[in-house]
C-alpha cells in the first residue's frame, strides 16, 4: 500500500489519519476506482461527499454521523454506501482498513 490523502486538511477535526490505498482498478477517465484503503483513528467533517461509495469493513470500527444526527457505526464484516451529496462527520474509531468502489459523480 502507498500513502494516499483523500482526508482534506480544512475537514480534519482531530487524529493524524496516515492514509494508505492499494487500487486495484481505476477507469481511463479516473472517475471509478476499487481498491483497498486503511487509516489510523481521526475524525473529519464532510461538508458534501462528491461520489457513490461501497465500503466493505475488512478491520476497525468507523461511525458515520450525518446532518441529521443519525449515528450510525461498522465494524469487521459491516459493508455500507454513501451518496453524493451526503455530510456529516466520517470518525475513524480504530485503524480502518476497508474494500472500497467509488465513482465520482458528474459535476464533481
Amino acid at each position: 500500500m502507498t500513502p494516499s490523502s483523500y482526508v482534506v486538511a480544512d475537514a480534519l477535526r482531530g487524529g493524524d489519519p496516515q492514509e494508505k490505498e492499494l487500487s486495484h482498478l481505476t477507469s481511463a477517465d479516473e472517475r471509478y476506482t476499487v481498491g483497498v484503503w486503511s487509516a489510523e483513528p481521526y475524525a473529519e467533517y464532510v461538508t458534501s461527499h462528491e461520489g457513490y461509495e461501497y465500503t466493505f469493513v475488512l478491520e476497525g470500527r468507523v461511525t458515520l454521523t450525518d446532518a441529521d444526527g443519525d449515528v450510525h457505526t461498522f465494524g469487521a464484516g459491516d459493508a455500507f454506501t454513501i451518496e453524493p451529496g451526503w455530510s456529516g462527520e466520517y470518525r475513524v474509531n480504530e485503524r480502518l482498513t476497508k474494500h472500497f468502489a467509488y465513482y465520482t459523480a458528474e459535476g464533481a
